[in-house]
């Protein structure tokens, strides 16, 4: 099943059952795809381009959580900390830190350049071409970081 249908197929359960931090979730992110679609030429997007408006999503969420909790709006912290879980439900499985470690230095061994800044760079690009959404892109960047 297409992921865009996996969405739509689960924004409608989320509905009929009243579960309202999913349905608001899922709303959004359909929302999401739609304007995505108007802006691409009313074209559909394809599953990794939905994958990015998803990893994408789940950053902003955890950036408002956080932002939330240094304000002290611990009601508005658990309401998107609800919708941020429904959102993750479509993330690829998460690598741990020592598969990511065992990649990054896989990526390295094959980068003859000797620039710090362009290896990092070059593992970061390689990584997340091959492992999108699979883990946390700043953890990454500080395994790799590590790994130099």
């Amino acid at each position: 099943m297409e992921l865009k249908e996996k969405i739509n197929k689960d924004y409608l359960a989320a509905f009929k059952t009243k579960n309202t931090p999913v349905k608001s979730a899922l709303s959004m992110l359909k929302s999401k795809i739609t304007e995505a679609e108007k802006v691409n030429g009313n074209k559909e997007l394809s599953d990794s381009e939905i994958m990015k408006l998803i990893i994408s999503t789940v950053k902003q969420r955890s950036q408002s959580i956080e932002d939330f909790k240094k304000a002290g709006r611990e009601d508005l912290v658990a309401s998107e900390e609800a919708e941020l879980i429904a959102v993750k439900e479509y993330l690829p499985k998460q690598l741990s830190d020592d598969e990511i470690r065992s990649i990054v230095t896989k990526i390295l061994d094959g980068i003859s350049d000797d620039n710090p800044n362009k290896k990092i760079g070059m593992c970061m690009g390689s990584f997340t071409k091959t492992y999108t959404g699979q883990a946390d892109s700043k953890r990454v960047m500080e395994i790799i970081k590590e790994s130099i």
